[in-house]
C-alpha cells in the first residue's frame, strides 16, 4: 500500500489501518466490555483462592512470607477488610479495577472506531495477561514484603521506594490517558473542527500523550507488584512498542488524514510521547 507509507517510510500493517474506521460495533463492544470486566474477578480469584500461590511454586518461585507495608485503616483498609486479601493485595486489585474501569469508559463514552470481535479479544486479552502477570508476581518474592513495617501508620519514610514512585505513575498516567482523550472527543465532536486535527490540552504537550499516560501508569503498576526490574522491563516494553510501532502508524494516519495540518501539528508538538523526554 504504497499511498499509505509515511515520510518516514513506515508502512503500518493492513488490521492498523482496518482499526481505523468509523463506526458502530456492537458485538465488539459487548465483547471488550465483557471481558474487562470479567478480568477483576479472575484477579481476586489469583489473589485470594491460593490458585497464583499454587502455580508460582509449580515453576519455582517462592512467596513472601507476609504483607508489603501498607496501613490496616482508611479507605485501603476497609477494602482490606471487605475481600479478605492484605492491605497490600487489596492495593493490587484497586490498580486492576482502576484499569479496567478505564478502559471501560474509553470503550463506552470516548472510542469511535469500530473493533470487530476478533481485535476486542485480542486487546482484552493483552490487557489481562499484563494484570495476570502483575497479580502473580505481587504474590511472589519479587514483591517488597518489609514485614515489620506492616502496623506502622504510613508516612514517607515507611513507604517502600517501589511504591512512592508506582503510586503516582499509575495515578499519573491513567489520568493523562483519561483525560486527554476527554478533551481530545470534546474537540471532535464539535462541528466547526470536521476534518482538523487536535493539538490543545494535554496533547499540546505531546502528540501522543494517551499513549504515554498508558506507558506511565503500566509501568507503575508492574513496580509495584514486582520491583525494579519488572517495572523497568515492563517501561522498556511500551515505549519501544509505542515508539517503534504505535506511533510511526499513527503519523502515517494522520499524514494520509490532515496532509500539511499535520505537518503543523508536528512543528507546534515536539515531543511525541513523554513531555520533555520523547
Amino acid at each position: 500500500m504504497a499511498s499509505s507509507t509515511s515520510k518516514s517510510n513506515y508502512e503500518p500493517p493492513k488490521w492498523f489501518w482496518d482499526s481505523r474506521k468509523k463506526g458502530p460495533s456492537s458485538a465488539g463492544t459487548f465483547l471488550f466490555v465483557a471481558l474487562r470486566a470479567i478480568d477483576l474477578p479472575f484477579q481476586y480469584w489469583l489473589l485470594s483462592s491460593g490458585a497464583g500461590s499454587r502455580l508460582l511454586k509449580t515453576i519455582g518461585f517462592s512467596s513472601p512470607t507476609a504483607s508489603a507495608p501498607l496501613p490496616t485503616t482508611g479507605v485501603l483498609g476497609q477494602i482490606s477488610s471487605a475481600t479478605g486479601l492484605s492491605p497490600y493485595h487489596a492495593l493490587i486489585m484497586v490498580l486492576a479495577t482502576g484499569s479496567a474501569a478505564k478502559q471501560i469508559y474509553w470503550k463506552l463514552e470516548i472510542c469511535d472506531t469500530v473493533m470487530p470481535p476478533g481485535f476486542s479479544v485480542g486487546v482484552a486479552a493483552y490487557n489481562t495477561i499484563l494484570n495476570s502477570l502483575n497479580t502473580l508476581f505481587s504474590l511472589s518474592s519479587l514483591s517488597q514484603d518489609p514485614s515489620a513495617l506492616l502496623s506502622q501508620p504510613l508516612s514517607l519514610s515507611s513507604v517502600p521506594p517501589t511504591l512512592a514512585v508506582g503510586i503516582p505513575l499509575y495515578a499519573v498516567g491513567l489520568f493523562w490517558e483519561w483525560y486527554s482523550e476527554i478533551q481530545r472527543k470534546a474537540f471532535k465532536i464539535d462541528p466547526k473542527n470536521k476534518g482538523k486535527p487536535y493539538s490543545d490540552g494535554l496533547f499540546g504537550l505531546a502528540r501522543n500523550i494517551n499513549y504515554g499516560g498508558y506507558t506511565l501508569w503500566r509501568t507503575g503498576y508492574s513496580l509495584i507488584s514486582a520491583g525494579w526490574a519488572w517495572g523497568a522491563v515492563q517501561g522498556a516494553f511500551l515505549a519501544g512498542d509505542f515508539t517503534q510501532r504505535g506511533i510511526p502508524s499513527l503519523d502515517a494516519y494522520c499524514e494520509k488524514r490532515y496532509g500539511a495540518q499535520w505537518d503543523e501539528v508536528r512543528r507546534k508538538v515536539s515531543y511525541k510521547l513523554i513531555p520533555y523526554i520523547y
